[in-house]
């Protein structure tokens, strides 16, 4: 008898041992003894800049962007470091801002901002929002090298210091979170992160170093202007096991070393049905897709990946009703409608193209609101016929390879005749 989550109910499957080829979890990595000392021994040894002290000028201001509610980075243990690191260098808490990198997610509300930035960390300082679509509080850049039209928040610009605080993770499609990714998409306007986005509509990307994505947004941070990054490895329960500081192209870099320790989980023979959970990062399918490229990896093409994922805020708060109309379009016809201005948000287009990748070459299942996964093109199984379903199939083929992954927006499956 194994489990898996779906959201904090537990599924209980009976699953014969010679049946199940992997149940996949981070890898287990020793945690630092004490959190704050890691992020302070980050601090003190930045890789490819200064030490703060040393590079922000006392009469600086400041701005710190923070990711939202959609990621486990814990803000509120590494901002306040961050912040008495700048005070020792004679910056004061009235010099530094706080921006929420929302990217085009919605806006958090007061009481998830107090539980992700926590009590100090909004007495210390003025924190705010970015909005994607308010064209007034955005700065228009001019263009990147690939021609995407640049325009990022105003506040963020304005500033004559800049810190991004993110965590590292597998993702699809940029390769890895971090770096500059909280830069684009985090406070960039929306014509900008649609941009962004459809460069990452031509192949599986998880776990690569260099994509077309992560270029743009390194570019992206050369033009506008990113100065210094602090980036965590985290474990399930959002505790800091690794942090890393400094350049956001070569702290990154060395982050994505470490995450790989973590993350790269091996497997020794692909599965037949892979049941992905992303819980506890599943608040919506634009953010549980992810779930679906990790299971990918370990799946054989052909066969049946099931995402056991609730989506309790459906296909995505801000982009639902356009994904749902787009849903059901093939790549060329979203290609074509992008060409003639048939899309009114771009960034559906994309994540609609993404998807369809997993449903051109394997069966796909969503355990969300039914509705919702047919207007998506996939299959639909509740939570209380999961385990039926299971023996159902297993009785059909008593050969039947099934496999797990937990927390599967984290985890990056690598077959052992690669690792």
């Amino acid at each position: 008898m194994v489990s898996i989550n779906f959201g904090k109910k537990n599924i209980k499957l009976d699953i014969p041992e010679k049946n199940m080829v992997f149940n996949l979890h981070a890898n287990k990595f020793p945690r630092p003894k004490s959190e704050i000392r890691e992020i302070k021994r980050s601090l003190a040894n930045p890789v490819g800049t200064g030490r703060l002290g040393d590079i922000v000028p006392k009469n600086a201001s400041v701005v710190i962007l923070g990711d939202d509610r959609t990621r486990l980075t814990p803000q509120g243990k590494i901002i306040p470091v961050i912040l008495d690191e700048l005070n020792a260098a004679g910056v004061k808490d009235e010099q530094v801002k706080l921006i929420i990198a929302y990217g085009t997610h919605r806006a958090m509300t007061a009481e998830e901002i107090k539980r992700k930035f926590g009590k100090e960390v909004l007495r210390r300082i003025e924190v705010k929002g970015h909005n994607c679509l308010d064209r007034k509080k955005l700065i228009d850049k001019g263009v990147t090298r690939r021609g995407t039209r640049i325009f990022v928040n105003k506040d963020f610009m304005q500033a004559d210091f800049r810190i991004a605080v993110g965590g590292i993770l597998p993702h699809h499609p940029t390769g890895w979170s971090g770096g500059a990714k909280i830069l684009l998409p985090g406070v960039a306007g929306q014509e900008t992160v649609c941009s962004m986005h459809l460069l990452g509509a031509t192949e599986q990307q998880l776990g690569k170093i260099l994509t077309p994505c992560r270029e743009e947004m390194e570019d992206f941070a050369r033009e506008v202007g990113l100065h210094f990054i602090v980036n965590v490895i985290i474990d399930e329960h959002g505790h800091i096991l690794k942090s890393v500081a400094g350049h956001f192209i070569k702290a990154h870099r060395e982050g994505v070393k470490w995450g790989m320790k973590v993350f790269g989980v091996k497997f020794r023979q692909y599965a037949d049905i892979t049941l992905s959970s992303t819980y506890p990062a599943d608040y919506d399918l634009t953010q549980c897709d992810k779930g679906l490229f990790s299971a990918e990896l370990a799946t054989r093409k052909g066969g049946e990946i099931i995402l056991v994922s609730p989506c309790p805020e459906g296909i995505a708060p801000t982009h639902g009703e356009e994904m749902a109309k787009l849903g059901g379009y093939d790549d060329d016809t979203l290609w074509k409608m992008l060409k003639k201005k048939q899309v009114h948000d771009r960034f559906c287009a994309s994540e609609c193209m993404y998807l369809n990748h997993i449903k051109r070459n394997y069966k796909a299942t969503l355990m969300m609101d039914p509705m919702q996964s047919n207007i998506m093109g996939f299959h639909y199984l509740s939570d209380t016929d999961l385990p039926d379903y299971i023996k159902y199939r297993l009785k059909l083929d008593k050969n039947l390879k099934i496999g797990i992954i937990n927390q599967s927006s984290e985890i990056l499956p690598i077959p052992v005749s690669k690792a």
